[in-house]
């Protein structure tokens, strides 16, 4: 099966366009701000593109995501799934040697046991993808807590630092504030930022964006500041795009809970964690 660098953004577009939600990171990534951290894979059936694998180098830690065709025959289901676990096998099989390690791998779920034919030291934690579209969207009614939020920007840069120290997992780095879509409120007695919301990628271009990076310090939970930071967000990225999605554990009830009260709703399952190379 030919396996094969990608270069054309238009073929990438409509093959990741078939599922938006699914592949909201990798269409994102299309946008010239991502695009020189971007190297991309793919292999093709008859010309046809039938899984691609992203490589993204623009944070501290090396990323790679992967997608494969969502055309699923009703009658084939498991048939399909296995097939897409095999182009998505040859696929790491032919890029592994070039791929740095450690690094940090998304992958859907039905592409969990390839990872470990591939890797080694798979730390994973079982993930959901939630999906929000503009005209869904629930705005809470708070506008005193609104009040409390402000944009943040690189002169609040050591506190950002130091309130992800709490969670070691973030994927924060100092130029995503360029962007201007970062908020946070901060803690009373000026010690530090309470809670934070920010983005991983933003595209008008592709009409997406990701939001994370999403904490609340320890001391200052059960206020509603997750709440503030992320209504702020949100208004802020409808203004640009229609579809915005997030990550966030299996397990927790409580952020779920709170996403779906904006009108997030669960759309696939996936798991990322950190790897390496066999």
């Amino acid at each position: 099966m030919p396996i094969e660098e990608l270069k054309d953004r238009e073929e990438l577009r409509i093959f990741l366009t078939r599922d938006r939600v699914g592949n909201a990171y990798l269409l994102g990534d299309l946008d010239p701000v991502y695009l020189p951290y971007c190297t991309w894979y793919g292999n093709r059936v008859d010309g046809q593109l039938q899984a691609v694998l992203l490589l993204y180098s623009g944070l501290r830690m090396p990323v790679i995501l992967t997608a494969s065709s969502s055309a699923t025959p009703a009658s084939r289901p498991q048939e399909h799934k296995e097939r897409s676990a095999r182009y998505l096998l040859e696929l790491l099989e032919h890029v592994r040697l070039q791929l740095p390690s450690p690094l940090w791998v998304h992958a859907w779920e039905n592409h969990h046991p390839v990872l470990n034919d591939s890797f080694s030291k798979l730390s994973l934690k079982r993930m959901q993808r939630m999906g929000l579209e503009r005209d869904a969207y629930i705005r809470p009614d708070d506008e005193e807590g609104q009040r409390s939020v402000r944009r943040l920007d690189h002169t609040d840069t050591a506190a950002i630092v130091e309130l992800y120290r709490h969670f070691p997992d973030n994927f924060f780095e100092p130029y995503q504030l360029e962007t201007g879509l970062y908020f946070g409120i901060d803690a009373e007695g000026g010690r530090g930022l309470a809670g934070i919301a920010g983005i991983h990628v933003h595209s008008k271009t592709y009409d997406i964006a990701a939001i994370g990076n999403l904490v609340v310090h320890p001391e200052h939970r059960r206020r509603g500041y997750a709440t503030a930071v992320t209504t702020r967000l949100l208004d802020e990225l409808f203004q640009t795009v229609s579809l915005v999605t997030l990550n966030v554990r299996e397990g927790n009830v409580a952020a779920i809970g709170t996403y779906k009260k904006f009108g997030f709703v669960r759309h696939r399952v996936y798991f990322e964690g950190r790897v390496e190379i066999r």
